[in-house]
């Protein structure tokens, strides 16, 4: 676990270093970014960045900013928002990712490489469908559904993209 923070917490590190952070779209963009804003604060001074590990670990222990970085989508953990969670148990203090709704929640934040794998994926349906006529019916019909909601997320939150 203590291995997974530090390998999250180099990810957060690169991301603000590049400014990544700031090009993020959906709906928890501006939350991500403070959040993200406060870590790279505490984790930098003067110029220089973290380079130990035992430092690194140390910061995320204490102040984790609760943002976890995936293929789909970059996820501003809230658990009072957060659909992976199952109603009625505790508040958990991370993601189940295995329940993730992307599509739904408003944890979400976008990268611009959370946006392509969203349009790599939407490629992918396309290909798929283009063999309609040996798909089941209700097989491809369920894809076409899939794919308006994917397409129309996209546009959602590509357009918070553009400055």
């Amino acid at each position: 676990e203590a291995e997974q923070a530090l390998v999250r917490g180099e990810n957060l590190l690169a991301m603000i270093d590049q400014h990544q952070h700031t090009a993020l779209s959906g709906p928890a963009k501006e939350e991500a970014q403070h959040r993200l804003d406060q870590f790279g604060n505490r984790a930098t001074y003067a110029g220089s960045v973290v380079t130990d590990a035992q430092r690194l670990k140390r910061i995320m222990r204490r102040h984790d900013p609760a943002v976890y970085p995936g293929a789909f989508v970059t996820c501003v953990f809230d658990p009072d928002k957060a659909l992976c969670l199952r109603q009625g148990t505790l508040r958990d203090t991370e993601p189940v990712l295995a329940n993730c709704r992307p599509l739904d929640c408003h944890n979400v934040a976008l990268s611009p490489d959370n946006l392509d794998t969203w349009r790599g994926e939407l490629a992918n349906l396309d290909n798929y469908l283009a063999r309609a006529s040996v798909i089941p019916p209700l097989l491809a019909h369920r894809l076409q559904d899939r794919r308006r909601e994917i397409a129309n997320f996209i546009e959602r939150h590509s357009e918070t993209e553009q400055p």
